[in-house]
């Protein structure tokens, strides 16, 4: 198998690291992104990937399908996702992917006032909201077979923006409270289950228009339309 290609330190050392214990308790706006590789098992050659979404404060996801990981694919997808997005991306932390942390991306961020943060390398619990996303939406939607070309990110692309509304305004899903360790035993408290698109409307950062919207968009769709 290809190993995906790593950044250079060079490079990293222009990207703050940000663990899973520094987020604290972030407004709307800050998103942890990865990509999911519908490579089949094998890494050989090109085929298609999910570029991924979540926010921390609401688990709101939103995925976008790339013919290939290339980093001038990624600023174009950042684009996409400013336009699906309820809130304007304040965060955005990655792992140490090649295609995330080049000056590229950087410069996209920066020029746009956005903060660049990434995990440390091999933790992945620094990514643990993502993570989870990529397996509870995208590989439960689209599994694990190989799928290369444009054809296929453009079936992708449709499946995904089914996916935008039902699991976005629809389906509830757990958000960790608080997590203790007392000798080896780690104990979670989570809050009561809710969906992005409720939480965003309870979030005290978001403004009256964007949940009027939100309240708006949920009125026009039909949960086992969508599901269906």
């Amino acid at each position: 198998k290809r190993r995906r290609r790593a950044a250079p330190n060079s490079v990293k050392r222009k990207v703050p690291v940000r663990t899973f214990a520094d987020w604290n308790d972030p407004p709307p706006g800050y998103f942890e992104g990865d990509f999911v590789a519908h490579c089949g098992g094998s890494m050989a050659g090109k085929f298609v990937h999910s570029f991924v979404l979540t926010d921390i404060a609401t688990g709101w996801t939103d995925c976008v399908p790339l013919v290939v990981r290339e980093q001038s694919l990624v600023i174009r997808a950042l684009d996409v996702f400013g336009e699906l997005l309820p809130v304007r991306i304040l965060g955005f932390d990655t792992d140490n992917d090649g295609a995330f942390i080049n000056d590229t991306v950087i410069d996209y961020c920066r020029d746009r006032g956005i903060e660049f943060t990434r995990s440390r390398p091999y933790r992945k619990n620094d990514q643990a909201w993502i993570e989870q996303k990529n397996g509870a939406v995208v590989r439960q939607l689209v599994g694990h077979g190989r799928l290369e070309g444009l054809p296929a990110a453009n079936a992708l692309t449709k499946l995904f923006q089914i996916a935008h509304a039902y699991v976005n305004f629809f389906l509830p899903s757990f958000k960790l409270k608080e997590k203790k360790r007392e000798g080896s035993k780690v104990t979670k408290r989570y809050f009561p289950p809710a969906t992005p698109c409720d939480r965003l409307i309870a979030n005290p950062h978001v403004s009256t228009e964007t949940k009027d919207l939100l309240r708006e968009q949920r009125r026009a769709l039909d949960p086992v339309k969508l599901l269906h």
